[in-house]
């Protein structure tokens, strides 16, 4: 096997000693390129290995399909948000399971006291340190005798989720606030999966559960 290395001078010289024509510009360039390309697809192929052997393994593992159907893709404040929101929930029949940081909208408020009040299981689940912030919010839905708890494990219970009739689930950025609907940049989606729901309605439970202060039953 002959090998052939690079000296200062551009002259090669292989393993046996005997001189090799020196390379054009142009070919230099081209082998250079080559190893950049060469390093880059290596590297590429490092990363991408070490991710999927870390992040979908709890999925594959259990053959779980979380594709989901896009219904809605909403940016705030261009669009109105929280009509999106208020759309989904009027049209529930089953559940709504909320988890909020900011909880100040009132449309969207008194979209989740109309579904309790035609049948639908309503659960809301807000982050303890934000009570003062959501007051007007928390005394609507105890009015209502609605099902409340104050997630308080957390340096912030940060999500903004809703899982609507175990298929439906709405996140994003935005919560569900006055300021995030007028003020903010924001983003939602809506999407459907009964697969999704339910590893979003599992996260649901285990916060639901170490949470304080039921405020009538779930």
């Amino acid at each position: 096997m002959v090998g052939i290395v690079f000296q200062s001078s551009p002259t090669l010289t292989a393993a046996h000693g005997k001189s090799l024509p020196a390379l054009s510009k142009s070919q230099e360039t081209c082998i250079l390129r080559f190893s950049i390309a060469a390093m880059k697809f290596f590297m590429f192929w490092l990363i991408s290995s070490v991710f999927f052997v870390v992040a979908p393994a709890g999925a594959q593992a259990n053959n779980v399909d979380l594709s989901a159907q896009v219904l809605g893709v909403y940016f705030a404040p261009n669009t109105d948000v929280a009509a999106a929101v208020v759309k989904v929930i009027d049209a529930s029949d089953l559940e709504v399971l909320v988890q909020a940081y900011g909880f100040t909208h009132n449309g969207i408020a008194q979209a989740l006291v109309r579904a309790h009040q035609r049948g639908v299981r309503v659960c809301v689940l807000l982050d303890q340190k934000s009570q003062t912030l959501n007051q007007y919010v928390i005394g609507l839905l105890s009015e209502a005798h609605m099902a409340l708890r104050f997630d308080g494990k957390h340096v912030i219970a940060h999500n903004k989720v809703m899982v609507v009739d175990r298929t439906i689930v709405i996140t994003g950025s935005f919560n569900f606030t006055n300021s995030a609907a007028t003020r903010n940049a924001e983003n939602l989606l809506v999407l459907k999966s009964p697969e999704l729901a339910h590893t979003y309605r599992l996260q649901w439970q285990n916060h639901w559960a170490h949470s304080r202060e039921q405020r009538f039953e779930c």
